[in-house]
């Protein structure tokens, strides 16, 4: 079903790879420093990760899914915001946020926009799949208010002020929290057929949940009893939608690899219901490994598992090597949360612990790339030769 789009899935997966690279770099930091700048390569990291890998990914899942071959028109957008990602890659580690990388992150967001747009227009007749994806499209939109408001709260001098990063937290929010996941309900609900028994009281629920939710993030900058109680609200009404949409699936007896995903995606909601609870979100707000072991929780323990199940009939030994990926993933996300939790007091070689399951992590990542990158008849003949050897 990928057909022509095979040079677009390589491209998305080259980006891919090196995010991950880049994300193996920036754990290599903690346990030996090197001499760049951390903040500057976390930027290259993110916006690979965030913009070169999962928004192309989950774009292509949809078309994929829907089995529209890509016009041409849409094609040419695809590469190059592909060259946009390749100019933040190259300027990001350098510079941080100036010039050069700044043009590039504007010029991806305006593309981005040209290529949703288009695709808005392609999902009309998809049922509840199709207004899902075009309520993620909406809220893609929403989210880059944060980015253009950065340019005036930087001319007031505002860099310091807790709207500065309230703005950023906006536009991760209804990026990864809004547009990706809406995109990734609309996936999985033409990939089962599924058809919740009340579709318009899940779609609102999930709506207004993702709204709501969004105050959980004005606790990192302010702390007031209705933050928590509105941001509670949320994620108890995306908990309850989730429900409706995904208890026909758990009621089967049967498992699989997308069932596990389906856990995972439900084990967010509820994380998210539990930081509502002040002594939880403040552990969240004060320990930065907690938050990243969050954030990766969504990225690699959702989205991306879920890519590469929809990549799965491309990957020569895919059913093993899924096994190693949730086996490390489980691992790196362990080991990033004991620190909070006190438990390895003093124990200095756990910065080079961590990066060595970081390393195992990412190599899994990386033969999954490669599988893919290399044609499944290809792997499977060099294989069969070499077991001849």
């Amino acid at each position: 079903m990928l057909g022509n789009n095979n040079t677009l899935w390589k491209i998305t997966i080259v980006l891919g790879l090196i995010a991950a690279v880049l994300g193996l770099v920036l754990r290599l930091y903690f346990a030996w420093p090197l001499p760049f700048n951390f903040k500057y390569m976390l930027h290259a990291h993110s916006h690979t990760m965030l913009l070169g890998w999962l928004l192309p990914a989950l774009v292509l899942l949809i078309y994929r899914q829907w089995d529209i071959e890509i016009p041409i028109a849409h094609k040419r957008i695809f590469y190059t915001m592909t060259l946009a990602v390749v100019g933040m890659l190259l300027s990001f580690p350098f510079q941080g946020y100036a010039a050069v990388s700044i043009t590039f992150s504007t010029l991806h967001l305006w593309l981005s926009y040209v290529l949703l747009f288009k695709i808005f227009k392609l999902s009309r007749s998809h049922g509840l799949s199709g207004k899902l994806l075009r309520t993620g499209i909406i809220l893609f939109y929403l989210a880059s208010i944060g980015p253009y408001s950065l340019g005036p709260l930087m001319a007031n001098q505002m860099q310091s002020s807790p709207w500065y990063d309230q703005a950023i937290f906006f536009y991760l929010h209804f990026l990864y929290n809004g547009a990706f996941f809406f995109f990734i309900l609309a996936y999985i609900i033409k990939k089962l057929g599924l058809r919740p028994n009340k579709p318009t009281v899940f779609y609102i629920f999930m709506l207004l949940g993702t709204v709501l939710s969004w105050f959980h993030k004005l606790d990192y900058s302010f702390s007031f009893w209705w933050i928590n109680m509105l941001s509670a609200i949320g994620s108890i009404l995306q908990l309850w939608a989730g429900f409706i949409l995904l208890k026909p699936v758990f009621t089967k007896k049967s498992f699989s690899h997308f069932h596990l995903i389906l856990v995972m995606l439900s084990l967010k909601w509820v994380f998210q219901l539990c930081g509502s609870v002040p002594p939880i979100a403040n552990e969240v707000v004060d320990s930065r490994f907690t938050l990243i072991a969050y954030l990766h929780f969504i990225f690699l323990g959702i989205f991306t598992p879920l890519i590469w199940d929809a990549l799965k009939d491309r990957i020569f030994g895919f059913s093993k090597l899924i096994v190693f990926y949730w086996f490390f993933f489980f691992l790196t996300e362990l080991v990033l949360v004991l620190p909070s939790l006190n438990l390895i007091r003093g124990f200095k070689e756990w910065p080079q612990i961590t990066f060595a399951l970081y390393t195992l992590f990412v190599s899994i990542w990386c033969i999954l790339g490669f599988r893919y990158l290399v044609p499944m008849q290809q792997t499977s003949k060099r294989c069969m030769t070499y077991c001849k050897e």
